[in-house]
Parts: C-alpha cells; sequence; structure tokens
C-alpha cells in the first residue's frame, strides 16, 4: 500500500482524488478518524490495522493526515498505482 500525507485529507479525496479517479474503480472504500473505522459501517469501531489487512491485498492508496485516514481499494489502474500516488500528493500539497 503506498501513502499520501496531506494536510487536509478530507479536502485532497474530495477535491482531488475523486476529480482523477471514477469511483467505479473503487472495491472499497476505507475511512477512519482517530485509527477508528467509520466507514463501511460493517466495520465500525475496529482497528484501522485490521481493516486494511482484510481489504487491502493488492492496489491500495492511502491518503491521511493528523487525524483522518481514506484507504482507497481499487479495481484497476490503468495510471498504476506510483503514479497516481505521485498525481495526488503534488496536487493536494497545492490546496490551500
Amino acid at each position: 500500500m503506498l501513502e499520501v500525507f496531506t494536510r487536509d485529507a478530507k479536502r485532497c479525496v474530495e477535491d482531488v482524488v475523486f476529480e482523477i479517479v471514477c469511483t467505479c474503480n473503487l472495491k472499497t472504500l476505507i475511512y477512519a478518524e482517530g485509527g477508528v473505522i467509520k466507514l463501511p459501517p460493517a466495520h465500525g469501531g475496529c482497528r484501522i490495522e485490521d481493516v486494511v489487512e482484510r481489504y487491502c491485498g493488492g492496489l491500495c492508496l492511502s491518503v491521511r493526515d493528523s487525524h483522518r485516514v481514506y484507504v482507497l481499494v481499487f479495481y484497476t489502474l490503468k495510471l498504476g498505482l506510483e503514479n497516481l500516488a505521485k498525481l495526488i500528493k503534488d496536487r493536494c500539497a497545492s490546496l490551500t
């Protein structure tokens, strides 16, 4: 799994990631605050490490800040995971 650290993960995912990646390519979206899962609801209250281990077997990207974590699990990526992570990192760095 590749990770992108940013000042505001929520804004990065909403304003950048979902503009670049079609949500139809998402197998799963995992969201956690303070290390505790909020989405998917079936895993609410679980530790993020446990849920990521279960779902993240291949194409996974984590976008995180000091409080929130979004883990995107993809079906396919034509762009490639490393290229996508670099693009997101560059674009999210310019968010103010």
